[in-house]
């Protein structure tokens, strides 16, 4: 496979001038977020590199998924005959409740919206910076199978309202896996309950139960399959796998990192959400790893690292530390990497008990 493309020292200054735009707006972005203390917190004893450009990224996805659960579940209520509405807190409650209540986000759907929050975040960079051509390479690559572009058309529009207003009080579509979802909105309902038992000064079991019923019907109503993760994987499927490993670097490029994570999935039997963890987590070596599988060369891992900076903190150490990865991803041969790979596909709790062996 071909690198992602060429060092940043051969960019145009006017893409440095977008790259200093979006710093600034992911500094002042940042700001605001610190103001919620207990989600600053948790990501602290979460796993994983938490820059404060990641940590307004998600806490405006938790804010967007929640309001939109919310409104969804106040209106099934409005259905609900018994249900007193009057008893129900002020509307976009549950995103200010949960600041308060962090602990009841599972860390399963913390780590979904820590990835979901790097791909916006480095979508929305690209963009800002301007590297996007007339027709995007990832079009040309397979531009005779019709099934693959009416996909990548699909994870387009998908991808978009990952990239929605930068709002606390605005909606996402709540596109998650089932069982995220399931949790999600569970969440909502219980800081809803919650809510409405501290405004009436005791709970009301009509209205618990008429909240329950409406999470119930909003559960049963779901449809994963139009959500963006979805969309990569019918991307990846619709590709042979010559036309994967033409597509993949492009992908990286474009900051299109769901489709990559997708193409990988596909390629290497890794699931797509082990993908992304390798690509923005703590460890250099899955970086590497992941890289390497893929037939990036040294170019392309330049590049790939700068792109990364924002979310895996690289960026704190500027060119220095760009080098710094390139020399140590020479180092790391196709051997490891496939040992790597090998690692990756067994079961998930094999390789975590093999992950504490080897970080002894």
């Amino acid at each position: 496979m071909t690198g992602v493309g060429e060092p940043v020292q051969q960019r145009h200054g006017g893409e440095r001038e977008g790259a200093v735009f979006a710093a600034r707006f992911a500094r002042g972005l940042a700001l605001e977020v610190r103001h919620g203390a207990d989600l600053a917190r948790l990501a602290d004893d979460a796993p994983g590199r938490w820059t404060d450009a990641l940590l307004a990224e998600t806490r405006i996805h938790l804010a967007g998924l929640m309001n939109a659960v919310e409104q969804a579940l106040v209106a099934g209520l409005a259905r609900e005959p018994v249900a007193s509405i009057s008893a129900m807190p002020d509307v976009g409650y549950a995103r200010q409740a949960i600041e308060r209540d962090i602990a009841v986000l599972s860390p399963d759907l913390l780590r979904h919206l820590r990835h979901r929050a790097c791909v916006s975040l480095l979508m929305r960079q690209y963009r800002l910076e301007g590297r996007h051509g007339v027709r995007s390479r990832l079009e040309s690559e397979a531009s005779d199978n019709g099934r693959y572009l009416d996909a990548l058309a699909g994870l387009a529009l998908a991808e978009r309202n990952w990239c929605g207003p930068m709002l606390l009080d605005a909606t996402m579509l709540p596109d998650l896996p089932a069982e995220l979802y399931h949790d999600l909105v569970w969440t909502v309902a219980a800081l809803l309950v919650n809510g409405s038992s501290a405004q009436a000064a005791g709970a009301d079991p009509m209205l618990t139960t008429a909240i329950a019923r409406a999470a119930e019907g909003l559960i049963a109503r779901h449809d994963e399959g139009q959500g963006a993760i979805a969309q990569a994987r019918r991307c990846a499927r619709a590709l042979n796998s010559d036309q994967r490993f033409a597509v993949a670097p492009h992908a990286l490029a474009e900051a299109r990192l769901l489709l990559f994570a997708a193409i990988v999935e596909c390629e290497g039997g890794i699931a797509l959400d082990e993908v992304l963890e390798a690509l923005i987590g703590p460890q250099e070596r899955d970086r590497f790893a992941l890289l390497r599988v893929m037939g990036v060369d040294d170019p392309g891992a330049f590049q790939v690292a700068e792109m990364l900076g924002p979310v895996t903190g690289l960026a704190e150490g500027g060119d220095a530390a760009l080098v710094a990865f390139v020399e140590s991803y020479r180092a790391f041969d196709a051997e490891q990497a496939m040992q790597w790979l090998l690692d990756r596909m067994n079961p998930r709790a094999l390789a975590d008990k093999l992950a504490l062996l080897d970080g002894r």
